[in-house]
């Protein structure tokens, strides 16, 4: 597994998973909901979610500072 993986890094993923199917005008509601909900969301709870999309198996150890 690469190195390269951060905080930010699994928040654009999880925010680009949860906005596949979505659009028009409700788009830009949802995605700055969506973000917002997971900036602020813990690196446990980012890790748990990241491993659930893409079937790894990542910590918070493992993230890059």
């Amino acid at each position: 597994m690469t190195n390269n993986l951060t905080r930010n890094v699994l928040i654009k993923t999880i925010v680009s998973n949860e906005m596949f199917g979505i659009n028009g005008e409700e788009y830009t509601k949802q995605l700055k909901e969506i973000k917002l909900k997971w900036e602020h969301a813990s690196s446990e709870e980012l890790c748990r979610r990241y491993n659930q999309i893409n079937h790894t198996n990542i910590t918070v150890e493992l993230l890059a500072p």
